[in-house]
């Protein structure tokens, strides 16, 4: 079954209504969606026999997920006493966002009674955190090393689900194409700002202070990652054709990768 633009929009609405809160708009920065993961999540369980109403939710809830991580990524690390009242607030309500997020996809899973999924989705956050761990305290020698926990974590989540419906398939290449597509901001701004607009909260665990080199690496492993992802692109299921679509047309990725794309079975 192929992903739909329509199908696409429909889901960020419903995905807005639950994380719809007027007050703590008022006060946190909320992370963006990240269309890439949706289209992928979308794309992977619309080959499930799954329900539609079960689909629906599990996109949901695991994007709910996503932001739920995503939110407690943007809480400050400083402990400024000298932070005002906004931005203390700020800070509290980005920790409680975050925990808010988490909870409604608790409850979207209560009404679907996936209990399953509610375990995939357990221990894909207790990992997930694990990684946080490692890069808020790990001290890296090496900006390999970093970015091969950052790459990581922007799939582990969509990598656990899609073995959960066992797509096993997609594990490789959504880990690539993620994190080429986090990577090519940084590219397009090698210095400072543009490794910090990417890394987030954890730019300064980046093991270089010459960010020319960090970007000159950052380009060597975007070129890595794309030779990766056409090699396994051309051996890529048919019934996943709409994923291999949407892969080439964001990366830039040759339209003959497909032409030995494997049968379905």
């Amino acid at each position: 079954m192929q992903t739909s633009s329509m199908e696409i929009s429909h889901l960020k609405v419903l995905i807005k209504e639950k994380m719809d809160h007027t007050y703590i708009e008022q006060y946190v920065q909320t992370p963006q969606l990240d269309e890439d993961k949706l289209y992928i999540l979308t794309s992977i369980l619309n080959n499930t026999t799954l329900s539609e109403c079960t689909k629906k939710n599990c996109i949901v809830t695991a994007m709910l997920v996503q932001m739920a991580l995503d939110t407690h990524d943007l809480v400050p690390n400083s402990n400024d006493a000298a932070l005002t009242n906004h931005e203390e607030k700020s800070k509290q309500l980005s920790v409680l966002a975050g925990d808010y997020y988490s909870g409604l996809y608790y409850f979207l899973l209560s009404e679907i009674e996936e209990v399953k999924l509610t375990r995939v989705l357990a221990t894909a956050i207790t990992d997930i955190n694990e990684l946080k761990m490692e890069l808020n305290y790990k001290d890296f020698d090496s900006i390999d090393t970093f970015l091969s926990i950052i790459k990581k974590l922007e799939s582990l989540l969509i990598t656990r689900i899609a073995e959960f419906v066992g797509e096993t398939a997609i594990s490789g290449i959504a880990a690539e194409w993620l994190m080429m597509r986090k990577l090519t901001p940084a590219q397009n701004r090698k210095n400072h700002t543009g490794l910090d607009n990417v890394f987030s909260s954890w730019s300064e665990q980046i093991p270089l202070n010459d960010y020319t080199t960090a970007s000159n690496t950052i380009d060597s492993f975007v070129r890595q990652e794309t030779i990766m992802i056409e090699e396994r692109l051309r051996y890529f299921p048919a019934h996943l054709s709409a994923i291999t679509a949407y892969i080439k047309d964001t990366s830039g990725i040759s339209s003959s990768v497909n032409s030995s794309i494997a049968e379905e079975g």
